[in-house]
C-alpha cells in the first residue's frame, strides 16, 4: 500500500553548514533537503544512497557532535524511501530510530524517535507496538510538542482494537485542553465519527496518508511544527474486554518482560522440543499484548532471538524507569517426573538446594566474578525491594497455578543474577519442566502459552492493587501520575 510523505517534521543540519570539517555532512544534508521538499526526485536508490552518506559521517566518530544528528538523517532517509516503494525501508527505520535511541539516549531527538517509531509500527500493523511508543512519548516527555500528536495516535489506535472508552477518554481530552485546532478538530470528527460507529465490529482500513515522514532542513528551528493531520473517521470492532482497567482509558506503570537466554545461550533443552530461549519469548510476546491491552506501558530486554548479558537485563529495567521486573524461564532436571511452576524473588540465601542449582544453572556466564558477586550481595535486600518482589511472585505464583492447572511448586528465593541491581519489584518465573514430557509439550502450544501470559497479568493486576500507588491515572488528562489507594 502507498505511503504518502509530507513535511512533518523539520530536523535542522544547519548548524553543521559552517562546519569545515563536516563538509561531507553538509553535502548529505543539502541533498536531503533536495529530495524531501520535492526540488529533486529520489529514487529507492538514492535515498540508500544518502543513508549511507550519513552512516559514513557516524562512522568518522560516533560520539561526535552532530552523530545524533547523522543517525536521524538516517531513519529519515529510510522514512522516505518508503514512498518510493522500498519494502524494506519500513524495518529499515525501525531499526534506525531504535539505534537512535539506544546509542544517543540524550539527544533531543529520543522523543520524535519514539514517535516515529509508533508511526511505522503502526503502518507494518503491529499495533501493541506502535501504542508503546506512544506511550513512551506520554509518560516521559508530557513537554514534548509531540504529546498531543502521540495521544492523538493512541485515540485512534484505541478506536480500531475495539478499546471504545479510552479512545473516547483521550479524544474528549485533546478537544478541551489542545489549542492546536487541527488537533481539535481531528479529534473533533473522530469522536463524532466514533460514537455514531460504536455498534460495528469492523475494524477500518488505516489511514495511510497519516504516516508522513520526518524531513530535513538546513535550518534549525526553536521548536517543530505540528502535525498536519486529517480527519479520519475510525470504526470499530466488537469489544471484548479481559478486564476493567483496560477500559478506563488511563496511563499505566512501566513493565519490563525479560525472555531468558536468547542467541548463543539457547537455556533449558527438552527432548525433540525447541529451546528455553525460544518458548520463553513466545511467551513474553503474548504477555507483553496482554499488559500492553490493559493499559501497561511494556518493554522486553529482547524481542528477537539474540544474546544479552545477565547483568545488562537490569540495568535495561533501570535505564527504562521501570516498575516491575519480570525474568520469564522454563524448567529442566535430569529426571523426566519433575514438573510444575515455580516463581522465585532474589534473596542472599536459596529456599533449598534445588533452588540453589536452578540459580546456578541461569547464573552460568553471567559476566560477573566471584569478587564481584559477593561485593553485590552484601547490600542485596536493602537494595532489591525484597519484600515487595515476594508479594508480586506470591500473587503471579497464585493466578498461574490457577489458571494453568500446573503443579504448584511454590514461591522460593535465590540468588539469580539477572535479579541483581534491580531497585524495583523483580521476580523470575520458571512456567515449567522443559524435561516433563508432558509439561514440555503444552508449553509449546500457543493455548497453553496464552493461559500463563493470562496469569501473569492477573497476578500483576492483583499486585498492584495492594500498594500505595495504582498503576492507572485516573485525571482530566490521561498522562499524570498515581492516585492512592488503601492498603489491605
Amino acid at each position: 500500500m502507498k505511503l504518502y510523505c509530507s513535511c512533518l517534521l523539520i530536523v535542522s543540519l544547519a548548524v553543521l553548514s559552517g562546519c569545515v570539517s563536516m563538509s561531507g555532512y553538509k553535502e548529505a544534508s543539502q541533498r536531503h533537503y533536495a529530495y524531501a521538499s520535492g526540488e529533486e526526485a529520489a529514487t529507492a536508490a538514492e535515498w540508500r544512497d544518502l543513508a549511507s552518506e550519513f552512516q559514513e559521517v557516524i562512522d568518522t566518530n560516533t560520539q561526535g557532535r552532530f552523530a545524533d544528528n547523522a543517525q536521524y538523517a538516517i531513519a529519515s532517509s529510510w522514512m522516505w524511501s518508503i514512498k518510493t516503494g522500498d519494502t524494506e525501508a519500513p524495518q529499515e527505520a525501525i531499526e534506525a530510530f531504535h539505534k537512535l535511541v539506544r546509542t544517543y539516549p540524550n539527544s533531543p531527538y529520543v522523543p520524535h524517535a519514539y514517535y516515529w517509531l509508533g508511526r511505522c509500527y503502526d503502518y507494518i500493523d503491529k499495533d501493541y507496538q506502535a501504542i508503546t511508543q506512544y506511550q513512551i512519548v506520554e509518560s516521559r516527555y508530557a513537554d514534548s510538542e509531540l504529546l498531543e500528536p502521540s495521544q492523538l495516535e493512541l485515540a485512534r489506535l484505541y478506536a480500531r482494537r475495539g478499546y471504545i472508552t479510552r479512545a473516547e477518554t483521550f479524544y474528549s481530552h485533546l478537544i478541551n485542553s489542545s489549542i492546536n485546532q487541527e488537533i481539535v478538530s481531528a479529534a473533533s470528527v473522530e469522536l463524532q465519527a466514533l460514537k455514531s460507529q460504536e455498534k460495528q465490529v469492523v475494524l477500518p482500513p488505516k489511514n495511510r496518508e497519516q504516516t508522513q515522514a520526518p524531513i530535513q532542513t538546513q535550518t534549525k528551528p526553536k521548536s517543530e511544527p505540528k502535525p498536519q493531520l486529517s480527519a479520519s473517521k475510525p470504526s470499530t470492532k466488537g469489544l471484548d474486554p479481559e478486564s476493567l482497567t483496560r477500559e478506563f482509558g488511563l496511563i499505566a506503570k512501566t513493565i519490563v518482560i525479560d525472555p531468558g537466554h536468547g542467541g548463543k545461550d539457547p537455556g533449558a533443552l527438552g527432548k525433540k522440543l525447541p529451546h528455553e530461549k525460544d518458548i520463553v519469548l513466545n511467551i513474553s510476546k503474548k504477555l507483553r499484548d496482554v499488559l500492553i491491552a490493559r493499559g501497561y506501558t511494556v518493554l522486553m530486554t529482547r524481542d528477537t532471538n539474540r544474546f544479552i548479558p545477565l547483568r545488562e537485563r537490569t540495568k535495561f529495567a533501570t535505564y527504562h524507569r521501570a516498575d516491575l521486573f519480570l525474568s520469564i524461564h522454563a524448567n529442566s532436571s535430569e529426571s523426566p517426573q519433575p514438573k510444575g511452576i515455580e516463581t522465585y524473588y532474589l534473596d542472599v540465601n536459596s529456599t533449598d538446594k534445588a533452588s540453589e542449582k536452578i540459580a546456578a544453572r541461569e547464573n552460568a556466564n553471567s559476566g560477573y566474578s566471584i569478587q564481584e558477586l559477593e561485593s553485590l550481595l552484601k547490600g542485596l535486600i536493602q537494595e532489591s525491594k525484597s519484600e515487595d518482589s515476594r508479594r508480586l511472585a506470591g500473587h503471579i505464583q497464585q493466578k498461574l497455578v490457577q489458571g494453568t492447572g500446573a503443579a504448584d511448586r511454590g514461591v522460593k528465593h535465590a540468588r539469580f543474577v539477572v535479579l541483581i541491581g534491580a531497585n524495583v519489584p523483580s521476580i523470575l518465573i520458571e512456567t515449567g519442566f522443559l524435561s516433563n514430557p508432558t509439561e514440555g509439550k503444552k508449553l509449546t502450544t500457543p493455548s497453553y502459552q496464552n493461559k500463563i501470559a493470562t496469569a501473569i497479568a492477573d497476578g500483576i493486576d492483583k499486585f498492584l492493587e495492594k500498594t500505595s500507588e495504582t498503576p492507572f491515572v485516573e485525571s482530566q488528562s490521561p498522562k499524570l501520575a498515581a492516585k492512592s489507594i488503601e492498603r489491605e
